[in-house]
């Protein structure tokens, strides 16, 4: 029997993008990061809330209803 190789699941994928964009470009908004992803403002906010909620990126509050998001532990 051969070993199965299975591909990341969509939401793995997203994530990882996230990660790389924040590292390559510094902190972001959520609409700037949804921008520059390309997974539309949706996928980006549910990554985002998985991201953080594992201590990947933490979220900064900018405006009442604004946040910018980072990789957890770099400076803002």
């Amino acid at each position: 029997m051969e070993p199965t190789i299975t591909q990341p699941s969509s939401s793995q994928s997203v994530d990882r993008k996230m990660i790389l964009l924040l590292k390559r470009k510094g902190a972001q908004t959520m609409d700037d990061l949804a921008a520059l992803a390309g997974v539309g403002w949706e996928r980006a906010f549910f990554s985002v809330d998985r991201l953080s909620r594992v201590g990947k990126v933490s979220l900064t509050r900018v405006r009442p209803c604004g946040y910018r998001v980072s990789v957890a532990g770099s400076v803002h």
